[in-house]
């Protein structure tokens, strides 16, 4: 590749980025009214393979719940190591602590919009935290080393 086409290539991927960021921010401002869904309605039918569509809206109520409760649970629990470890060592961290104690309450009590809202908020702070104290540690420091090891011993099972 000429040097040309290397910037060319450089620019077209930095001209997504930010594209990219937006389109992920709006995402997550969709996904509270998603979660509203699923914790007020069930769904509709979904078909096993090429047989018939099964209407069972209980339990896809259930896998949703399930889903949900999941993502916000593992959410959580990154956000309370992360300042269990760190918040000591930066006071700033700590305007975090009561926002990821409300959002544990908030799961606790199946309120998963209100969850997702505060874990976004929680992530949110520190990201801006972060920026005034750049020697604060990121978030995902090292996890996804950990993630990547994972997901390769897990398919090769």
């Amino acid at each position: 590749m000429s040097p040309s086409n290397t910037s060319a290539a450089g620019a077209g991927a930095s001209d997504r980025q930010p594209a990219d960021v937006q389109q992920l921010i709006g995402l997550l401002g969709n996904l509270v009214p998603l979660l509203v869904r699923f914790q007020s309605q069930p769904f509709g039918q979904f078909s096993l393979g090429n047989g018939p569509s099964i209407s069972q809206p209980a339990l896809e109520h259930q896998a949703a719940v399930n889903f949900v409760s999941d993502i916000a649970a593992l959410a959580l629990q990154n956000l309370s190591t992360y300042l269990e470890s760190n918040s000591g060592r930066y006071a700033s961290l700590e305007s975090c602590v009561p926002i990821v104690t409300h959002a544990e309450r908030c799961l606790a009590a199946r309120d998963y919009a209100q969850a997702f809202d505060l874990i976004w908020q929680a992530y949110r702070m520190i990201v801006f935290i972060r920026v005034t104290d750049p020697q604060i540690p990121p978030l995902r420091a090292g996890d996804m080393a950990g993630f990547a090891e994972s997901g390769r011993s897990t398919a090769a099972h």
